[in-house]
């Protein structure tokens, strides 16, 4: 099996840039500990043993003992250096939020944008208070603004004649 296969495991349960590194990270230091130490310690056990999230266990519970002898002690730093690499070839949707969502609704989005624009992107979480609502992406080098104050400055004509009539009234 070659890198992008072992990536596309990965990426079937993780969505963003931030996850994508952190799982690599966790399968890595799981290998060498693996490899190196204690041959017969199982992932659920060493996700337990460090206390990783419940969210990073429920995204790596598919990952099994077939997945895992995929990495021998000749091959695991090739395989791992190349998942790090192979990030980069994948298309990328950076996202602007007013706040950082949680972990469900950051894999809502991540379904919804790989069902809609690229089955392979990865999002690259971005926070932008200045938003105040909604949020902007850039896809394929166009920016898309769908914050209120977005929304707002284009009806701006509309919204100062209605402010303007108000105020005609109070006077």
């Amino acid at each position: 099996m070659d890198v992008r296969q072992i990536q596309a495991i990965i990426l079937s349960k993780t969505y963003t840039k931030t996850d994508y590194l952190r799982r690599v990270t966790l399968i890595r230091e799981y290998l060498e500990r693996r490899i190196y130490k204690e041959p017969e310690l199982l992932f659920p056990d060493y996700l337990n043993m460090i206390a990783a999230s419940q969210f990073d266990v429920k995204a790596l519970s598919h990952l099994d003992v077939h997945f895992f002898n995929l990495f021998t002690k000749d091959n695991l730093y090739l395989l791992i250096n190349g998942l790090m690499d192979a990030l980069r070839t994948l298309p990328v949707l950076t996202l602007y939020l007013a706040v950082i969502l949680d972990e469900v609704q950051m894999d809502e989005l991540g379904i919804w944008f790989r069902n809609n624009l690229n089955p392979e992107l990865i999002i690259d979480v971005r926070c932008n208070p200045t938003i105040v609502s909604g949020c902007a992406y850039v896809w394929n080098n166009n920016y898309k603004d769908l914050s209120l104050h977005n929304f707002l400055s284009q009806k701006e004509n509309i919204i100062n004649k209605i402010i303007d009539a108000y105020a005609q009234e109070q006077l």
